[in-house]
């Protein structure tokens, strides 16, 4: 399909990146900024959590570079991310630095943002769809509610840190969810310091694997149980985890 750029009206400059999320995975909720961005890169540096059916919006000369950084599959460092878009920003080109979901949520959007705005290389930010967002509407009805509020939080582990770094007494004094990005390998520790915390024992729990596409598995329990029921059901990343 031959495309008018002049008609997609977003501004993409020669030597300039985009940072844009491309949604939970399901290619129907790629956001229509970031859609004319895949069309008009000239290279594409893209994460393992993207769905890869979205790249066939590129056109056939664009540069496709794998960033995976998967817990035990890493494709290559954040130091490596950050010399691909500066090699290719001094050849002129337009970087499309493409992450799942959005890239302002635990992503190292703003690490990269950082690294740009230190090498004085002009960027953008295009978000996307999170995958909370796509994960409430589908276990909760009353997510509409706008007396609820959440605590978006990681439960990855810090780098070079063993220990995750939450305060688990001020997240139990809340009176809304609390949504879990990243969080399955550590859900043990979250659960338990919840509990010692204050919550009770059968506050619900629900965990929604691979949000959006066709394969989304959702597991509903409580904090008691939710560890037994990840290790019987095999849950693995990616996965939501949502609390209360």
């Amino acid at each position: 399909m031959n495309y008018n750029y002049k008609l997609l009206k977003i501004k993409f400059e020669e030597g300039s990146v985009i940072i844009a999320g491309a949604g939970p995975g399901n290619i129907k909720l790629l956001t229509y900024k970031v859609f004319c961005a895949l069309k008009i890169a000239d290279v594409v540096i893209f994460d393992a959590l993207v769905n890869k059916s979205i790249l066939n919006y590129c056109h056939s000369k664009t540069k496709l570079i794998y960033a995976g950084k998967l817990k035990d599959k890493k494709a290559c460092t954040q130091k490596d991310i950050n010399e691909w878009m500066k090699f290719y920003i001094l050849k002129k080109k337009k970087v499309l630095r493409l992450k799942g979901g959005d890239p302002s949520f635990f992503s190292r959007g703003a690490q990269e943002a950082s690294f740009l705005k230190k090498n004085k290389i002009k960027f953008q930010v295009f978000s996307g769809i999170t995958a909370s967002q796509s994960s409430l509407k589908t276990i909760d009805e009353d997510f509409f509610d706008n007396r609820y509020f959440c605590d978006l939080i990681t439960g990855h582990r810090r780098i070079n840190n063993p220990e995750i770094s939450m305060d688990f007494s001020t997240l139990t004094k809340n009176k809304g969810k609390i949504i879990v990005y990243m969080g399955v390998s550590q859900l043990e520790v979250i659960s338990e310091n919840l509990i010692k915390n204050g919550l009770k024992k059968n506050t619900k729990v629900s965990i929604v694997c691979s949000a959006s596409l066709p394969h989304q598995k959702i597991i509903f329990s409580n904090l008691k149980n939710c560890v037994d029921l990840k290790k019987k059901n095999g849950l693995k990343s990616p996965a939501i985890i949502v609390i209360g």
